[in-house]
């Protein structure tokens, strides 16, 4: 099972690192660059077996914070989705787009965080389950 659980870490960890790498070309790639770079702590610190809670805490403060400011622009999205492809180049006139595609990233970096906290929690129950031999 500990084999499983740090492909899945390795996945979420290689995920929100590419996430944060395409920020460049946004126009306030710092801020968004270091929220995931944030969450990608996250699956870091279980995979070397030193998980802290703050920095879990501060992620998903983060992500809810997020999803939080850009709710109604995800709304709006979807209110318009049948005639507005998400994928589109940014549009004054349009913010909503680009405030769903915020949200859609955050809401997607809760889960990993989520998912890899779950997992360094099943870890320790199974390692406190396991009887140690010598």
């Amino acid at each position: 099972m500990r084999l499983v659980s740090n492909a899945i870490l390795s996945f979420n960890l290689l995920l929100l690192i590419a996430f944060s790498v395409v920020q460049w070309n946004d126009p306030d790639p710092y801020m968004w660059i270091a929220f995931y770079l944030l969450c990608a702590a996250v699956p870091l610190l279980a995979l070397l077996k030193k998980p802290l809670k703050i920095v879990v805490i501060l992620a998903v403060i983060a992500c809810l914070l997020e999803m939080g400011r850009t709710m109604l622009g995800a709304y709006n999205y979807y209110l318009h989705m049948a005639q507005e492809p998400l994928m589109q180049g940014m549009n004054p006139n349009k913010p909503y787009i680009e405030e769903a595609r915020e949200f859609l990233g955050s809401l997607i970096a809760l889960i990993l965080v989520i998912i890899s906290q779950w997992l360094t929690r099943f870890s320790k129950k199974e390692e406190a389950a396991t009887p140690k031999v010598g």
